[in-house]
């Protein structure tokens, strides 16, 4: 399935997309390289949508199966190295392996199935790191019957839920004051502490808070601070809903001297480990003397908002999740291939279901 040719290629797609980078808002670079690749991997159909998102298709069928991967990074660039065994980069792992992976895997997948019975389409998507703004803008065009999200979940892990996630902002404006006085006057820094803190006492049993951003006061030193911000991520745990966050809030950020708002919300996710995408992937998993492990992620991708096109989604990928957004991101060219060998599999093993009568759209 995997010739030396087509492996020597995988690795130099991954080098190349590695190789350029691509933070967030700057994805057209690398946009560009894949879609070379698709070309030479005899993808058809090869689009950019008015949004930056790639898409290349392979046949013609009724039944659609989506490969969608983000290309882009969050910031902080690590300069690419391959040493043989293993490519380091930033975005290797998160999440241009399992992109790279899908682009070798539909193009081997379709030499094995029927493509006028299934499509392939791949799709490389932008915004991934901030507001997914590139999956929200595929609500309004892609219609596919199944979705395979690409992530890093050590390959053998099949994601079927995800946390929800809102960014939280806090602005303080105080009157400030001299510090010699310190009792006279509200101090911006301190509510903003204070704010963070209340914060943390009421929702850290169920959800994930993490400040990202705090800005308060000069290098004056005899001025309190007037002024200040703060930026928290919030994870929504499944079963709450941002509209839960939002009471929990409004009831207690008591404190006339800041100001919140939730940007950029999504919400917690879950599917049945029993829909079609998940089973074609576990089936491709056993087949490859791989143990399926269904999980569900502690972060937030894509997943939540394609799930509005299907409901036979899931998420998985070659690559150590623990590894993404560090300075250390690395990924085993052993692991690499066994994800092309993965998403291949599940391409041929979902075509056979499909073959056997299934009905999900």
């Amino acid at each position: 399935m995997l010739n030396a040719s087509m492996k020597s290629l995988a690795v130099e797609l991954l080098l190349d997309l590695v190789k350029t980078y691509s933070p967030t808002y700057r994805e057209d670079k690398a946009i560009r390289v894949l879609e070379d690749y698709t070309r030479r991997l005899k993808y058809n159909n090869i689009t950019i949508d008015s949004t930056g998102n790639l898409i290349a298709e392979i046949g013609s069928g009724d039944k659609s199966i989506a490969l969608v991967g983000h290309i882009d990074t969050v910031r902080g660039y690590i300069k690419p190295l391959f040493n043989g065994n293993e490519i380091i980069g930033r975005g290797v792992v998160d999440a241009k392996g399992p992109l790279a992976a899908m682009t070798i895997a539909g193009s081997i997948a379709s030499n094995y199935i029927d493509t006028s019975t299934l499509k392939i389409i791949l799709i490389a998507s932008v915004g991934e790191e901030g507001s997914s703004y590139g999956a929200r803008s595929l609500l309004k065009t892609l219609k596919a019957d199944y979705i395979i999200v690409g992530e890093p979940t050590n390959i053998t892990g099949i994601a079927i839920g995800c946390k929800g996630s809102c960014r939280l902002i806090v602005k303080c404006n105080t009157t400030g004051g001299h510090t010699a006085n310190p009792e006279l006057y509200i101090s911006a820094c301190r509510e903003i502490i204070e704010v963070l803190e209340s914060i943390e006492a009421l929702l850290s049993r169920e959800y994930t808070i993490t400040p990202t951003y705090v800005r308060c006061g000069s290098s004056i030193n005899n001025i309190i601070p007037r002024n200040g911000i703060m930026i928290v991520n919030i994870r929504i745990p499944i079963g709450k809903s941002i509209e839960d966050l939002e009471e929990i809030l409004h009831k207690n950020i008591n404190t006339s001297s800041c100001t919140w708002m939730l940007r950029d919300c999504s919400m917690p996710f879950k599917t049945s480990p029993s829909n079609t995408t998940a089973r074609a992937i576990s089936r491709a998993l056993a087949k490859l003397g791989l143990k399926p492990r269904y999980v569900v992620k502690s972060g937030t991708s894509d997943m939540t908002i394609l799930s509005k096109i299907t409901n036979n989604i899931a998420e998985n990928g070659p690559g150590a999740p623990e590894l993404s957004h560090t300075d250390n991101e690395a990924m085993s060219i052993d692991d690499y291939i066994a994800g092309i060998r993965v998403y291949a599999n599940t391409i041929i093993e979902l075509y056979n279901m499909i073959k056997l009568g299934d009905k999900s759209r």
